[in-house]
């Protein structure tokens, strides 16, 4: 139930904003700082749900997520930009193993019950 959610976060300039956003750019308006976009993997999506699904909340409401951030620039145009991977939190995903192993019955459960049938039973 690991998966990993990278995205990449940029410094907004007016001159971006404006590229990117073209005749719906407001300069009155405030704009974020910074900005990016996270990706999830298709085989990761699966594995993310069912974490989100299965943590039970901390104290706040939560569920919580490990993020991890690295600063790196760009081969191609040398933009600096803040790198970010989201994980599964240490602890909750221990969490979560711990209850579905409790969940699932003993092996000798599943077997069906095995009615002995006598001679006279067969015909």
């Amino acid at each position: 139930m690991t998966f990993k959610i990278k995205g990449a976060i940029f410094k907004n300039t007016a001159e971006k904003l404006q590229q990117r956003l073209g005749d719906r750019y407001d300069a009155s308006k405030k704009y974020p700082d910074v900005d990016g976009v996270f990706g999830i993997k298709e085989e990761d999506r699966m594995a993310f749900a069912s974490y989100i699904m299965n943590a039970a909340v901390n104290d706040k409401g939560e569920v919580p997520l490990r993020v991890n951030g690295y600063n790196n620039t760009s081969q191609s145009s040398g933009v600096k930009y803040l790198g970010l991977t989201i994980e599964p939190d240490f602890k909750t995903l221990k969490a979560i193993e711990e209850a579905l192993l409790a969940a699932v019955p003993p092996a000798a459960a599943l077997v069906p019950e095995v009615v002995a049938a006598s001679q006279d039973d067969l015909f």
